[in-house]
């Protein structure tokens, strides 16, 4: 029902209190417009009132009928596009307010005819390292580890805190699950990224490099409609395959939402795996990586990547010796920022347990990967999720460690993309590689057996997945998809239904 202001006898005609009381009708329209489910109710109240006013008699019984055409009208024509207009304005508020959402293409420099030759990145550049004499030395491994050390463009979403790469023992203890809660203590951040020299072979050096981060999450919608698509911690890298003959880079593989990456300097492949992109580089040696926010995907850069490298993104070089510049809890542009570097030997000392289960452990690891028996015959497992309070979420989206990375896909069966790396490059890039490992790290620290030996125990099955391996990464790009909105919407409004009839029983 309206109400409306009439003239009142109480009220001296041409009284300028009266007149500025009284709403002007031009603001009254501006207001409907502004304030636009007043106007929908304005506009379904309008046929009634016409019927009202002009062409019915004024009895009690027209009225009752005009008031409940304008209640009927309202309800199946007035409320439902008042929730549309109010979806849509909150979908595009969503869009403004949210920073930069995860992009998941996989677009590669080798299929653009006439790429720009070189991408231009801002300085400081990681510092040169004074040269170590080669060898079988400790020094002369670490030293490789620092000449290769990533450039990582890291894109960063909503919630910078959690793009932001760190230490895994940044509170001052190794426990993942209380990482989540204790971040903010440790702002502006000091950012940290694991590597080593893993493997060396009798013609190439094996490098990995991880990325751990204490939360994966997504855009809210999607976090509303699956508890799948976030979880406390992250860990995503790559593997570099050095030449021994040139010193170079050739081949990199890259850990990218349960998919392994191929990058090489060819474009070629003559294995199971395509080639996605280029290979750019800092200096000759350090790699230009990309990792998503959010899900923490990990790439190399590719020319193409450019006109989203200059905002919401966080540069990361390593420190080598220069001061540190922590890295800043915003989405503003840094270019200047470093990150220490630390093997894994961590995470290999606590790989065998104490394995927890149920969000609930003394180490860094939960549930465990079987791997055949040891020398004595006893059963030998490793730890196969980074521990976390998320225990109930679906295996394949927990977080895990490198040796846990298996691609469903390929022909690789889980741990040997890690503890034996050339294996892994000679079935996706199709190169012969010596597999005569002269230097075997995860080997060494965790089972204190050399390579062969750990070889030959191992009883490891090949899990294999079905569909397409790329179909579900097209089409999700910076923004979701407007379903998605309703989707979601849709999802917490049977909850609500479902909780409410519980609720009265």
């Amino acid at each position: 029902m309206s109400t409306e202001i009439v003239d009142s006898p109480l009220v001296a005609a041409g009284d300028p209190i009266a007149e500025r009381a009284r709403p002007r009708p031009r603001v009254r329209a501006l207001l409907r417009v502004l304030l636009f489910p007043w106007l929908v109710w304005y506009l379904t109240a309008l046929p009634p009132r016409l019927l009202r006013e002009r062409f019915l008699r004024r009895s009690r019984t027209w009225k009752l009928a005009t008031y409940l055409l304008q209640g009927g009208l309202y309800l199946t024509i007035g409320l439902p596009l008042t929730v549309v207009l109010l979806g849509e304005l909150l979908i595009t508020a969503n869009e403004l307010v949210l920073s930069e959402q995860a992009n998941y293409r996989l677009q590669s420099d080798w299929k653009v005819s006439s790429p720009v030759e070189r991408l231009v990145i801002p300085r400081p550049a990681t510092p040169n390292l004074r040269p170590v004499p080669a060898g079988d030395t400790e020094a002369y491994r670490q030293y490789l580890v620092q000449l290769f050390s990533p450039v990582v463009f890291q894109k960063v979403s909503d919630h910078p805190e959690w793009d932001i790469p760190l230490l895994l023992d940044f509170d001052g203890n190794l426990d993942p699950r209380d990482n989540v809660v204790n971040e903010k203590l440790a702002r502006p951040h000091v950012a940290g990224v694991y590597g080593e020299l893993t493997a060396e072979t009798a013609d190439s050096y094996y490098l990995t490099y991880s990325l751990y981060h204490v939360k994966d999450y997504d855009h809210p919608v999607r976090e509303a409609i699956s508890r799948w698509t976030y979880h406390d911690n992250d860990n995503e890298g790559f593997h570099l395959r050095v030449d021994k003959e040139t010193m170079e880079v050739v081949e990199a593989e890259t850990w990218f939402h349960n998919r392994f990456l191929l990058f090489n300097r060819t474009g070629v492949s003559r294995g199971t795996e395509p080639v996605h992109g280029k290979m750019h580089f800092e200096n000759g040696t350090h790699i230009l990586i990309y990792a998503q926010p959010q899900g923490h995907g990990v790439r190399c850069v590719q020319l193409l990547d450019a006109p989203d490298l200059d905002h919401d993104v966080k540069i990361l070089r390593f420190r080598a010796g220069r001061p540190v510049v922590r890295v800043a809890v915003h989405h503003r542009f840094q270019d200047d920022g470093t990150y220490e570097l630390r093997n894994f030997d961590d995470w290999y000392r606590l790989a065998l347990g104490p394995l927890g289960s149920e969000g609930k452990g003394e180490g860094i690891f939960e549930e465990a990967i079987p791997l055949g028996h040891g020398p004595d015959g006893s059963p030998r497992e490793i730890g196969r999720f980074i521990a976390g309070l998320d225990y109930d979420i679906n295996g394949w989206s927990r977080p895990k460690p490198m040796w846990s990375w298996d691609d469903g896909w390929d022909e690789i069966p889980i741990l040997v993309w890690h503890f034996f790396p050339s294996y892994s490059f000679q079935s996706h890039g199709g190169v012969e590689l010596s597999h005569d490992y002269l230097y075997n790290r995860p080997c060494e620290k965790v089972f204190g057996e050399p390579p062969s030996a750990v070889l030959e125990s191992l009883r490891l099955p090949l899990v294999l997945r079905g569909g397409d391996k790329w179909l579900p990464l097209e089409g999700r790009g910076g923004k979701i998809d407007r379903r998605d909105y309703w989707g979601a919407f849709q999802h917490l409004l049977k909850g609500y239904v479902n909780y409410l009839f519980h609720a009265l029983g």
